[in-house]
């Protein structure tokens, strides 16, 4: 869990980045993410849909540091972020899944990923 904190301390911080989109792309992205939350059935199905947010985030990254300029990587970027924290929230009030080890340990690796990428990136 102190892993996790640490992880998401680390991607406050990098969304931190000013960017502008309009209501309509944030409305569409906020439909998108209460039908995504809507989706989650069990430990499994939350743990497959976190690992595909996961490896959006780290291409989005990559794309968002090549190219910072590029409103639509950034506008995602900034989406990406904000999703972090609310990964988070729904991992812990899973409570069945973070008290089991097994999940608990693929989330690890999961969340692993992403650590993984900031320190090829020099960011960690």
């Amino acid at each position: 869990m102190k892993k996790l904190t640490y992880l998401i301390l680390l991607l406050s911080i990098l969304g931190f980045v000013s960017c502008g989109s309009s209501g309509t792309e944030k409305e569409n992205s906020t439909q998108k993410k209460e039908q995504k939350s809507d989706e989650i059935k069990d430990c499994d199905d939350f743990l497959a849909n976190y690992e595909e947010w996961v490896d959006d985030y780290i291409k989005v990254l990559d794309d968002y540091l090549k190219n910072p300029g590029d409103e639509t990587v950034a506008t995602r970027f900034m989406e990406l972020m904000q999703e972090a924290m609310e990964w988070s929230t729904k991992w812990v009030a899973l409570a069945d899944c973070a008290d089991n080890e097994e999940y608990e340990q693929k989330f690890e690796e999961i969340s692993k990923k992403i650590e993984t990428k900031l320190k090829e990136l020099g960011i960690e």
